[in-house]
């Protein structure tokens, strides 16, 4: 009767991941297509966050026994209801476009689920030779024709290139995955590839996508490993990169209002370009004395700049913290630091492991320059992230 109990135990587990990858790889179709055919980008841009919360649910229902969860009281199901509710009940109050909801609750529902999905070894190579195999299509077939009708296209060169380079940190897990046994023409595949993505980064002079793949090769080659071991710079690292991130907005503002500016080298842009204004207007709508309830609730969408012609925040913290407010922003990082924390133990002595939180934290820096740790149209990269960093540490 054991053995029979146990082999039923596995059946499900084997439903569950094949459920897990059907829902992957039609979020994969979609990334590739999303930037590789204009007109499917057009369609879908605005419904990308909803067409994402859908499939996450259905992850999320594979992959967690919601009843159990609440009749056992297991606080961090309570915890993701609690603050998903409130990013709705936030913009509701605020009158603000409610397809901002899904920003939220997208990126929380990507973290609660991070070590929760039944995945195997086989599958987290299955993908990381999908990315391979899509990038070098992209880099010699899609690429050199993409943007011959660059008019028709609603993202410009700068998105493509740091789409590119994520999607090539992406792919690098495979190299990783296969280092130990092909030896020195990976090597220079690896330096092939990273030389490509460089020259990508400066061609389009995509200073986001620079810094995602410098910080990427800093974290992974010039940090000791024993540094990743050490729990006081860990939890450094990690509030670099959240807190971080709003002092450096504040830090850039009070810069750039003494107007000191200079051009950078290869990008031939100044280093105080706009962001300066876009991120002080948006603290003047945040922190008011006619609705100070909003540095709680957040600003919603529902409001202009006079500094930007859109509604882009340009930084992935201070997104959460201008448009939903203190209460969701604190839920988000509860959520962030206690993943990351228990990630820590799975990455020491793997290497796999420790290249998928480089690239990781390379784009969470990345984003105090943009949004793209929270974009949409990248979710699939920061679950296949942290996919690779929870299941895939028996691939190195």
């Amino acid at each position: 009767m054991a053995q029979a109990g146990t082999a039923g135990f596995g059946q499900k587990n084997k439903r569950r991941e094949a459920v897990n990858i059907a829902v992957l790889s039609v979020m994969f179709i979609i990334y590739a297509l999303t930037f590789t055919v204009a007109k499917f980008y057009d369609v879908t841009y605005p419904y990308a966050g909803l067409i994402n919360f859908c499939l996450l649910i259905v992850l999320l229902f594979n992959n967690v026994n919601i009843s159990r969860a609440l009749m056992n009281r297991e606080a961090e199901i309570y915890v993701l209801g609690a603050i998903i509710l409130m990013a709705g009940i936030n913009l509701y109050i605020v009158n603000s476009g409610k397809g901002a909801f899904f920003v939220p609750a997208d990126f929380l529902l990507i973290w609660y689920m991070s070590d929760k999905m039944d995945i195997s070894q086989r599958t987290v190579r299955f993908f990381a030779w999908t990315y391979m195999a899509y990038l070098l299509f992209y880099l010699f077939i899609a690429y050199p024709r993409l943007f011959t009708t660059f008019e028709n296209y609603k993202y410009n060169t700068n998105t493509a290139a740091t789409f590119t380079i994520y999607t090539m940190l992406c792919a690098f897990m495979l190299l990783e995955m296969l280092d130990d046994s092909s030896g020195l023409l990976l090597g220079l595949f690896k330096v092939m590839i990273l030389l490509k993505g460089f020259q990508l980064a400066l061609w389009h002079r995509a200073r986001g996508a620079f810094v995602m793949l410098i910080l990427f090769m800093i974290f992974r080659y010039c940090i000791p490993k024993k540094w990743w071991k050490n729990k006081v710079l860990y939890v450094l690292l990690l509030l670099l990169a959240t807190l971080g991130s709003l002092a450096f907005v504040g830090l850039y503002v009070y810069v750039g209002k003494t107007g000191a500016n200079f051009k950078l080298p290869f990008f031939y842009k100044e280093v105080f370009s706009g962001r300066e204004a876009i991120w002080h207007e948006l603290f003047t709508l945040l922190v008011n004395d006619e609705r100070p309830y909003m540095l709680f609730t957040g600003i919603g969408t529902n409001f202009e700049l006079t500094s930007f012609f859109e509604k882009n925040v340009h930084n992935a913290m201070y997104n959460f913290v201008v448009i939903h407010g203190l209460v969701v922003f604190a839920g988000i990082l509860y959520f962030v630091y206690k993943r990351l924390w228990n990630l820590r133990d799975r990455m020491i002595g793997n290497r796999v492991a420790l290249t998928a939180m480089c690239a990781l934290m390379a784009v969470f820096f990345e984003s105090y320059l943009d949004v793209d740790l929270i974009w949409a149209d990248y979710a699939l990269n920061l679950i296949f992230l942290l996919m690779v960093i929870n299941y895939g540490s028996k691939c190195d």
